[in-house]
């Protein structure tokens, strides 16, 4: 009797599939809901008398699953409240399945179950999370027991993932309608200036893209004279100018309620003047700010063009002021000439400077508007305590140590966003925190002494020669701790020179801000995009140190000529494809997929950060080099070729490599046929680009010992060989690798049998 029972089931779903096909997609129709509701009837039937005859669990799950599906089916004819009963069936059917073991059912439950939620209300966050948690969990066990089905979950999967990132935003413009509407009312009828300014910022964080406007205003105030940031009454406008700005801003345009909302702003700020509320001349210097912007923001633009001319025209008026907020005004005289304090609101100036540009810069995703705004809010406050140290050197020392490098610091991080890329040193990969009072040297004992006495000037402390534990190891751990190094190629040629150039490539590799060192009447041996410090000798060279020594703590990587972030965003996903084993590792990735559509690389450098942490690999680090990140091409491997180019044997032993390379179908590439005509940029795009990297140390050459550094960073595979006893003389950060020696007269059988055993 119980089969019969089933089988009958199964004739009334049968018949209802096909009412339900003839129907589709539409699902409406007199026939059609006939047929649906018969269906309903018979099913809800079926379930009472299963649930009478106490059938198993299961077969009583699937029916009120059966009946949840009719139920979602007839929403396009009956409306919402038949989703609503679908829901209710569905968790009917969820309980009568705890404690049992049909996996197979209970993932078309979840199946089912998430597509309803996600039709209940497209804008229902909450919902929409828990059918993404559903769709996950079914397509788990479809992937290895049902994959027939995998096409239709990936489906859903993709709608809710759309529906998430849009149910934010409309909830967001929903509410933002509504209450700019209820604050432009308050305004109207007289509010609190403060009290609307308030109101406004809440209003405002309802929406993305928030801080960036915030920081467009921030850059027009900054900009402002001295003597318009004094008065109390003023700084309340400024407040409601700002929050009403930031919105205009963010868009580049102005919607008829924000034109009327400005209007009323003007309206406001002229009876305060008159009230006595406002200065007259006060009143002079905001208006002609608040005319010129209304001149821009409201011209009625008709096509494209004409709306990023206005943009345009915004970004050029804030720019033309940025030297007037050069100097900050605090209500404290300005620090004296000569101080340290002085040199100090110099050297924030250019952060400053750096952040005014960020903030007005367009094309910035939202936490990248927010950190650029927090990051230039925390700069004025610490230009605030240097202004306070004035003349005092010690006490400005203490801000220097306290707050301004360690701001320095941030900003720096803050611009190397663009730069990420996951490395696999061949050191332990740990990160090591920076310390913002370290400097790491590397050069002649001589060279210490002096850096030594410069930082100590400054409150930096040289960081010590490793003792105890791995050199390299060591070296490597200092190179990460310093918050800026100082290389000295005061050397000639030879394996010392090499040692330093070594250290060198691997900063350049972090991205560690730089000073190098010269001798008078030399060059640089290589071009690396630096200005040298120039030793002469004399009691000057102390002074030009310090100052060098300051512009490297407050570098900023210039904003390359493309963002990259993408091009390692694509290079994780497909080093680590979906699903992982590990959830957060898996919901990691999921979350840097979702950041291919945006526009954001410090929202993409944090989440790679929180994907390595949960990795746990004990190999990859990122790391931000000076150069934008390249990556090997797949399928294709490709040998880089570092060799001195100007020893006569240099042409043979290419030469042969050469050959080799192309017999095993490998690309050959030697550093001086790259196509980019700036050298080191084209060095570091072909170790970037490399599979595998052949170093010949042979001779220990700065470009080599340069080279070395970058690839050892990287983590490239490499094979280092040399001449004769070549690994007999190997500075301390490469003593303790394998170096395959090789001879001339012999290339086959000791340069061929190495290089073969490496590429095949």
């Amino acid at each position: 009797m119980g089969q019969d029972l089933i089988q009958y089931r199964e004739r009334v779903i049968a018949q209802a599939d096909r009412a339900l096909d003839a129907a589709w997609p539409a699902r409406i129709g007199d026939s059609y809901v006939r047929e649906m509701r018969w269906a309903t009837d018979e099913i809800e039937s079926i379930a009472a008398e299963m649930k009478e005859k106490d059938f198993d669990p299961a077969e009583q799950s699937r029916t009120w699953r059966y009946l949840g599906s009719l139920y979602a089916d007839l929403e396009p004819a009956l409306g919402k409240g038949m989703l609503l009963k679908a829901k209710k069936a569905y968790e009917t059917a969820e309980n009568l399945l705890k404690g049992q073991a049909d996996e197979l059912e209970r993932a078309k439950l979840n199946f089912n179950f998430a597509n309803t939620l996600r039709l209940i209300d497209p804008n229902d966050v909450d919902q929409l999370e828990e059918a993404r948690s559903r769709l996950q969990a079914a397509r788990a066990h479809f992937e290895g027991d049902a994959p027939q089905y995998l096409a239709q979950v990936d489906a859903a999967l993709q709608s809710v993932e759309s529906l998430l990132r849009i149910a934010p935003l409309a909830n967001a413009v929903k509410q933002n309608t509504d209450d700019m509407a209820a604050l432009e009312k308050h305004l109207a009828a007289g509010g609190d200036v403060t009290e609307i300014a308030k109101k406004a910022q809440v209003v405002m964080k309802q929406g993305g893209g928030i801080a960036g406007m915030v920081g467009r205003l921030q850059a027009i105030i900054d900009t402002l004279p001295e003597n318009q940031r004094r008065n109390k009454n003023f700084a309340d406008i400024q407040k409601q100018m700002q929050d009403l700005t930031r919105q205009v801003l963010g868009k580049n345009e102005m919607t008829p309620e924000v034109r009327q909302f400005w209007s009323l702003l003007s309206e406001r700020l002229k009876s305060e003047a008159e009230g006595g509320a406002v200065s007259e001349d006060h009143f002079e210097s905001l208006g002609s700010v608040l005319e010129e912007f209304g001149r821009i923001l409201s011209a009625k633009e008709q096509d494209l063009p004409e709306l990023l001319n206005k943009g345009q025209r915004i970004k050029e008026f804030i720019q033309s002021k940025f030297e007037m907020a050069h100097y900050l005004s605090h209500g404290i005289p300005r620090p004296p000439d000569g101080s340290r304090a002085a040199e100090l609101v110099e050297h924030n100036w250019q952060l400053r400077r750096y952040l005014l540009e960020e903030m007005n810069r367009s094309e910035k995703g939202e936490e990248e508007s927010k950190e650029a705004l927090d990051l230039s809010v925390r700069a004025s406050r610490v230009d605030r305590r240097i202004y306070e140290a004035g003349a005092d050197n010690t006490r400005a020392m203490t801000v220097e140590k306290e707050e301004f490098r360690s701001l320095a610091l941030a900003v720096r991080h803050f611009s190397a966003s663009v730069h990420t890329m996951p490395a696999k040193p061949i050191w332990r990969s740990a990160n090591v925190p920076t310390d913002t009072n370290a400097v790491l040297y590397s050069g002649s004992a001589k060279g210490r002494i002096l850096i030594a006495a410069v930082c100590r000037r400054s409150g930096l402390e040289v960081i010590a020669e490793p003792r105890g534990e791995s050199y390299a190891n060591a070296r490597w751990k200092q190179l990460q701790k310093a918050i800026t190094a100082i290389f000295d190629l005061c050397f000639t040629e030879g394996m010392d020179m090499a040692a330093v150039t070594y250290e060198l490539g691997i900063a350049l590799t972090l991205g560690r801000p730089i000073v190098v060192l010269v001798a008078k009447e030399k060059s640089m041996p290589f071009d690396v995009d630096l200005d040298p410090v120039v030793l002469t000798g004399g009691a000057e060279d102390a002074v030009t140190l310090a100052s060098a020594i300051d512009q490297s703590v407050v570098w900023t990587y210039p904003r390359p000529r493309s963002d990259a972030s993408r091009k390692t965003l694509e290079c994780v996903l497909s080093m680590y494809p979906r699903p992982q084993q590990d959830v957060q590792v898996d919901q990691t990735l999921r979350a840097l997929a979702e950041l291919r559509k945006a526009s954001d690389p410090l929202a993409i450098k944090r989440t790679l950060v929180k994907f390595f942490d949960y990795l746990k690999d004990g190999e990859t680090i990122l790391v931000h080099p000076r150069w934008s990140p390249v990556y090997p091409e797949v399928n294709n491997p490709r040998l880089f070729h570092v060799i001195p180019f100007r020893p006569e044997w240099a042409d043979r032993v290419t030469a042969f490599t050469r050959k080799l390379c192309e017999a095993a179908n490998v690309e050959y590439v030697r550093g001086d046929e790259a196509a980019e005509p700036n050298v080191i940029r084209s060095i570091w795009e072909e170790i970037a680009r490399a599979t595998h990297v052949l170093v010949d140390l042979t001779g220990f050459n700065a470009n080599v010992g340069l080279e070395l550094g970058i690839t050892h960073t990287l983590g490239r595979k490499a094979l280092m060989v040399g001449q004769e006893k070549t690994a007999d003389f190997l500075f301390p950060s490469i003593k303790k690798l394998r170096v395959q020696p090789y001879t001339m007269g012999r290339l086959e059988q000791t340069l061929g049998k190495a290089l073969r055993s490496f590429v095949l």
